[in-house]
């Protein structure tokens, strides 16, 4: 009784605790919940009673076995730590709601990447019945302008981005008709690609060469609207890389 009394530094204290025993008898032992005018010596009591730490920093919990933790989920997991000990919730239902947590999460990240899956199928599906044999050389143009510009680091980082859908920036239709577009307009659809601007144009120029040699060996197909569309073309072609230099 005396070491029991020792824990009290007044008598208010000491009546303190007898009204709570009290109270606590006549609910037939069952825990009195917290509430906002819940005195620190009750949310103490409370918190020792369902195993709650004093400190947030080690209130238990952790992401289960097998479960892909990205750096979001460990900044979330810091945060649901410390809401959980500010709201002085028992270990046992933080971890019923982290359990959750981990599910719902494991269920929207299959959700986005079968998105993601549907819609990179569906937009290759879509150019090559446009472009048919010039689609390699569609994406090469897109892919060597990206680069140019935005260096290998930066096309990768371009390439990965994910959009609220979970598809890829790389796989949404209009971009990259788009960037095909401007990509062929700047190299040519059908030229050896290599990312280098003097490397494509001496392949436009080896084709011009090519076309032109067909004055001598064969001035009847030279001729041909065939021919001079073609020749017109890479004219063209190699005066906007000129301009671009």
């Amino acid at each position: 009784m005396m070491k029991q009394l020792e824990r009290y530094k007044s008598a208010d204290e000491i009546s303190k605790a007898f009204r709570e025993g009290y109270k606590n008898a006549k609910n037939g032992g069952k825990q009195i919940e917290l509430t906002e005018k819940s005195t620190p010596e009750e949310v103490k009591a409370y918190r020792e009673a369902n195993g709650i730490p004093d400190d947030a920093t080690k209130y238990p919990g952790d992401f289960r076995e097998g479960f892909e933790v990205t750096d979001a989920d460990k900044a979330i997991l810091a945060d649901f730590k410390a809401a959980m000990h500010e709201r002085n919730v028992p270990p046992k239902v933080a971890a019923a709601a982290l359990d959750w947590y981990q599910d719902f999460a494991a269920a929207q990240a299959q959700e986005l990447n079968a998105q993601l899956a549907k819609v990179a199928g569906d937009t290759q599906k879509a150019l090559r019945a446009e472009w048919g044999g010039d689609y390699d050389g569609q994406i090469g143009a897109a892919q060597e302008l990206m680069k140019a510009h935005l260096g290998e680091e930066g096309f990768g980082q371009m390439m990965g981005l994910r959009l609220m859908d979970g598809s890829r920036l790389q796989d949404s239709l209009p971009f990259v008709k788009m960037m095909a577009t401007i990509g062929a307009d700047y190299y040519g659809s059908t030229a050896i690609l290599t990312g280098d601007i003097e490397a494509t144009g001496k392949t436009l120029e080896a084709q011009k060469q090519e076309l032109l040699a067909l004055r001598v060996s064969d001035p009847t197909k030279f001729k041909s609207d065939d021919v001079q569309g073609k020749l017109t073309k890479i004219y063209a072609q190699l005066d906007k890389i000129t301009a671009r230099k």
